[in-house]
């Protein structure tokens, strides 16, 4: 039976992205500590090692939401505030990659050739950049309500997860774009793919859903009820989770969750990171 434990409680962020490096190493986002805080700068980025220490990589970002890691170890930051994305060097050193042409981006994901594709969470596009830089649209439709959480699966399509809906939306590679899925909740965070399936965070549901790739949906940890409970997945308690990454070597999920039980959806920080582990 899969379960539920705590790395670490407390982190001083608020709920943004989670990556994985492959040491292992997972590395936090701070989006600012309100989901309406519209001036948030100089947030921070912290690295946990696998037994739960914690400390910064690196700071200076505008509400740092989504990223993901490239084939060179570099990390790819999103600024959701500042509309803009930060590539960051193993080192922990930070420069703006792209500046323009992004609205408010959230969620990314880099394919094989080291090229992005971004969620834009302000408009109904997803974009697509080349490892130098280079920014185009690569799918735009009506389906995206607020794209936050994206991901690819072995086939090559896209799976975006909506925040402000419950939908997974589908983008095959000749540019197809599809509902997939509805996860329950009305309400997605991020999403990733593994071992032939989708898991999606249903943020205000307080849940984690898997997703075959026929579409069915099942609960996949979380009784539903907010609060932060370890245990057995289907009986643990979570609050607002938003991302989740799997570890380096396969064996948990980790998912990043507001760690003071806040009343409501509004409040975003400080953090708790959870592991939900496969075995």
């Amino acid at each position: 039976m899969h379960k539920v434990t705590t790395l670490c409680d407390h982190l001083d962020v608020g709920t943004g992205g989670v990556s994985v490096d492959k040491n292992g190493d997972i590395y936090v986002a701070d989006f600012g500590m309100l989901l309406s805080d519209k001036t948030t700068v100089d947030r921070k980025i912290y690295k946990v090692s696998t037994d739960g220490n914690a400390v910064v990589f690196a700071k200076g970002f505008k509400g740092a939401s989504g990223n993901a890691f490239d084939s060179k170890g570099n990390l790819f930051q999103s600024n959701i505030r500042g509309h803009c994305i930060h590539k960051i060097a193993p080192d922990g050193s930070a420069v703006e990659f792209v500046t323009q042409g992004l609205t408010s981006p959230v969620g990314i994901t880099i394919d094989e050739h080291d090229t992005l594709y971004v969620a834009n969470c302000g408009d109904k596009y997803i974009s697509k950049i080349t490892s130098v830089g280079d920014l185009s649209r690569y799918a735009e439709s009506e389906l995206f309500e607020c794209p936050n959480g994206i991901t690819f699966d072995e086939s090559g399509n896209l799976y975006v997860a909506n925040f402000n809906n419950g939908d997974v939306v589908q983008v095959t590679p000749d540019g197809s774009v599809s509902r997939f899925a509805t996860i329950p909740g009305n309400n997605n965070g991020h999403i990733t793919y593994h071992d032939g399936a989708l898991y999606v965070v249903a943020r205000t549901a307080h849940q984690i859903y898997r997703v075959s790739m026929k579409g069915d949906v099942d609960l996949f940890a979380g009784s539903g009820d907010k609060g932060q409970v370890d245990g057995p997945a289907l009986e643990a308690l979570f609050c607002y989770p938003n991302d989740i990454e799997i570890s380096a070597d396969g064996r948990c999920f980790y998912v990043n969750e507001v760690s003071n039980a806040a009343t409501d959806g509004s409040t975003i920080g400080p953090v708790s990171l959870r592991c939900i582990w496969l075995s």
